[in-house]
């Protein structure tokens, strides 16, 4: 099966495009205005220029002009003229209400002081403690944690920038979903390429190794299990596949139905020894389809053969397609050689055929037997093609 046989939406949208924006999230908008408590009491209303200024009436206004006052009053009682005929006359005028005024005076400048320390609390707390929570909240996203967020207690300057940390945690944690998702869709390689260049991966001459894997007998496969038991199936094969192909250093391009297309050496993951990690992945491949095949056999569904090209040679590695869907993908000689030496292995009934070049290039990590030059449809002169040894599957992959 070609790897092209199937339709691209039109109408789809470009996920690189689906990343750049959603780093722009308007402001108030978002998961965080579900969870915000509604404003309560005067005082987190109140913007913070103005309980500062508040603050300095109470603390500093209002006790100097309460001894202002006194003094004014005790100057009144001791002026018009009259001069004191007596000690005992002289010491009532300095009382007010009985009470002696040096003792009043005092007493004013401790409930000031007592009135300053109180207000200072007051005001410190509704100015500290959301600080304090911000940088907690801070700190648990910086360790990777985007479920944080803090209590908006009010409307003043505070309440607005817990609203807005709370929007940008919430947009940071939508922009994780979709990049995970879209990840999922395409290699994580070509995700962070694709978001860092803005989606303009335009096209790179290299030499790689494509590596070109197809099920045989597939159509034979399909009819025999439900379509629902066939996606569980292809789902299980490709996720063991792609995960050897991964930890090999390979790149998986595109999945097609029962094909996969894997890239060693590309702009996206540079390797100078692509072909020996893509023959490392081939063996691999391999052996993980025995252990495939057994759980086959435990579920009682049909085993499964593959078979696997791998070439190397100069690809040109791009995005290719329209203005409004695009797919990065190789294309060259490397690429049709790979897929036709796949089409080869069940003729010449081998499980995976390589080109000479990639054989050459590989050195020792495989045993290879020659199977000569063979005619390849696509191709004016025949092309060296060789085997792996018998001895090679029967040795470890690694």
């Amino acid at each position: 099966m070609r790897l092209d046989d199937h339709p691209r939406e039109a109408d789809e949208e470009e996920p690189a495009d689906i990343i750049c924006r959603v780093a722009t999230v308007r402001p108030g908008v978002g998961a965080a205005d579900a969870a915000r408590p509604p404003a309560s009491g005067l005082l987190r209303r109140t913007p913070i220029v103005a309980r500062l200024v508040a603050a300095f009436i109470l603390v500093s206004l209002l006790p100097i002009g309460t001894l202002a006052g006194l003094a004014v009053y005790e100057s009144r009682e001791s002026g018009g003229g009259e001069v004191a005929e007596s000690n005992e006359e002289h010491e009532e005028s300095e009382q007010i209400a009985g009470i002696p005024t040096a003792a009043l005076e005092l007493g004013v400048a401790g409930a000031s002081l007592g009135l300053a320390v109180l207000i200072a609390l007051i005001v410190g707390r509704t100015l500290v403690r959301p600080v304090r929570e911000l940088e907690q909240a801070i700190a648990r996203v910086e360790d990777g944690d985007l479920h944080a967020r803090v209590a908006v207690s009010g409307t003043d300057e505070l309440g607005r920038l817990a609203a807005g940390f709370n929007d940008m945690v919430a947009g940071l944690e939508r922009e994780t979903v979709i990049r995970d998702l879209f990840g999922q869709y395409v290699t994580p390689e070509l995700a962070a390429a694709a978001i860092e260049h803005r989606g303009r991966l335009d096209g790179q001459l290299v030499t790689s190794t494509v590596l070109f894997a197809d099920i045989r007998d597939f159509t034979g496969i399909s009819e025999s299990l439900p379509a629902s038991e066939l996606i569980r199936m292809l789902n299980r094969y490709f996720d063991r596949m792609a995960r050897v192909i991964v930890d090999a250093g390979g790149l998986v391009n595109k999945f097609g139905g029962d094909s996969l297309l894997a890239i060693f050496g590309s702009p996206l993951n540079p390797a100078a020894d692509h072909a020996v990690r893509a023959v490392r992945a081939a063996l691999a491949m391999l052996d993980s389809l025995d252990a495939f095949n057994e759980e086959q056999r435990a579920m009682f569904l049909p085993e499964v053969m593959i078979g696997v090209g791998v070439a190397s040679g100069d690809v040109v590695a791009g995005n290719v397609g329209s203005s409004t869907k695009l797919e990065y993908t190789v294309i060259g000689d490397a690429v049709n050689v790979a897929s036709r030496l796949q089409a080869l292995t069940k003729e010449l009934g081998e499980s995976a055929l390589f080109s000479a070049e990639t054989a050459r290039l590989a050195g020792d990590v495989a045993r290879f037997a020659s199977c000569g030059e063979i005619d390849v449809r696509g191709k004016a002169r025949p092309v060296n093609v060789v085997r792996l040894d018998r001895e090679t599957r029967a040795a470890p992959a690694g």
